[in-house]
């Protein structure tokens, strides 16, 4: 029998398609109080207001990515549109920028422009070295407070645009840790940056785990022998430096850390109960994370309710084990966790759960089916995209279609659906 012969032919209820509308239903509630940034259609880094959806587009391909769901998040670089800047030998950084390591070397601010939305600077340093590392610094060593046991992720834009990596060992990024003396402590996130002429994202997390820090202090650096004659134009753009795991969408700054608050897209009362069925029903999605990260549970999809206890059906992952799957939660007490491991956490996947009292079953990626025959179905009554009721668990990432289908496809349908 052919997969075509296997695919539902009932008709969903709810079919909210985030690639090929690029609207929301009318009967979702979305808020988010702040604006926020994705790339448009043209690969443009573009501003949504307040309470508007961002439906994302890859930059480089200008393929539609779906609605992109994240949590609040804040850039602490106080100033990553370079507002201060000015061109000339050596110019002038950005306010709150500074320059280590310079020694002998030439400095000079060749201007500063906008490329696709994202706002840069290009740095030029030539001659001939008298130190052996050279870094560009984002904040002063007191502008940024941390304490120990946090995360912290950095991410900037960056490409050379002039000159070369004749006598430069090493590119890289970390971030210098400063106690509250202003005494230098250690280094994280340390990390080597392929930069190319191309001008493209890179980031990476680490966790503090020194004692006494206070501050932050993210940087680029370069190293080379002292001695040596160097060439280089950096274009650097937007540089950000948030609290997490992983790195978001790109928050602009001028003269203070901003905050991007988190997306909240619900659906509730009648625009929720017109298509839902209580008793049963087959829940599909497709979606892909935004970022490989190895930890955490973000929620694709939570239909529930608002209570203290935990009543909910949802579509998550769980990141540490690669685990793409759907569970049942009846008065906080977990009835059913099926789905499949194995996955690559930034591919697109798509994920069909069918629940009834004692019959759960579960497809991803056109992967066998798993099944649960025990456990009962909670009285819901909102669907959440992105994350739970509470607003925790958030997906960060882009959702592509949510379906619904008032009754308990079979496991035939379900892995038909999921191998579209």
């Amino acid at each position: 029998m052919s997969i075509s012969q296997n695919f539902p032919t009932d008709l969903p209820t709810l079919n909210l398609d985030f690639v090929n509308n690029q609207f929301l239903d009318p009967r979702i509630t979305f808020t988010r109080t702040s604006s926020a940034t994705y790339f448009n259609s043209s690969g443009v880094l573009t501003t949504a207001a307040n309470n508007v959806p961002k439906f994302d587009y890859d930059p480089a391909t200008l393929t539609p990515r779906g609605l992109l769901i994240e949590e609040q998040r804040t850039n602490s670089i106080r100033n990553n549109t370079m507002v201060g800047a000015a061109a000339g030998t050596p110019g002038t950084l950005p306010t709150n920028w500074v320059i280590s390591g310079l020694g002998t070397l030439t400095q000079t601010v060749v201007g500063v422009g906008t490329i696709n939305g994202i706002s840069y600077i290009d740095i030029r340093f030539n001659g001939t070295t008298s130190s052996t590392q050279l870094g560009i610094r984002f904040e002063p060593p007191t502008g940024i407070a941390a304490t120990n046991g946090q995360t912290w992720t950095f991410s900037t834009w960056c490409a050379i645009v002039g000159g070369g990596l004749t006598n430069i060992t090493g590119i890289g990024a970390n971030a210098n840790l400063w106690d509250s003396g202003s005494t230098y402590l250690t280094s994280i996130i340390v990390g080597s940056v392929n930069i190319t002429s191309t001008l493209n994202r890179t980031s990476a997390a680490d966790t503090i785990s020194t004692a006494n820090t206070a501050f932050i202090q993210p940087q680029l650096f370069l190293v080379f022998n002292s001695g040596v004659a160097v060439d280089i134009t950096l274009r650097i753009g937007l540089p950000q430096l948030e609290q997490g795991a992983f790195a978001t969408s790109v928050i602009p700054t001028t003269n203070a850390a901003v905050t991007r608050n988190a997306d909240v897209a619900r659906m509730t009362g009648a625009n929720f109960s017109s298509w839902f069925n209580p008793t049963q029903g087959t829940i599909f999605n497709i979606s892909r994370q935004a970022q490989n990260r190895t930890t955490g549970y973000p929620t694709v999809v939570c239909i529930s309710d608002s209570g203290s206890g935990i009543n909910a059906i949802e579509q998550y992952w769980d990141n540490s084990s690669n685990f793409f799957a759907s569970l049942v939660y009846t008065s906080s007490t977990l009835q059913t966790s099926i789905g499949r491991s194995g996955l690559t956490r930034t591919d697109v996947h798509e994920n069909a759960f069918a629940y009834e009292a004692n019959n759960f079953a579960c497809s991803v990626g056109g992967g066998a089916v798993s099944t649960d025959n025990s456990g009962s179905i909670p009285t819901i009554d909102r669907l959440c995209i992105g994350s739970r009721f509470d607003g925790s668990l958030n997906f960060n990432g882009y959702i592509q279609r949510i379906t619904y289908y008032p009754t308990r496809l079979s496991n035939t349908q379900l892995q038909a659906l999921t191998l579209t």
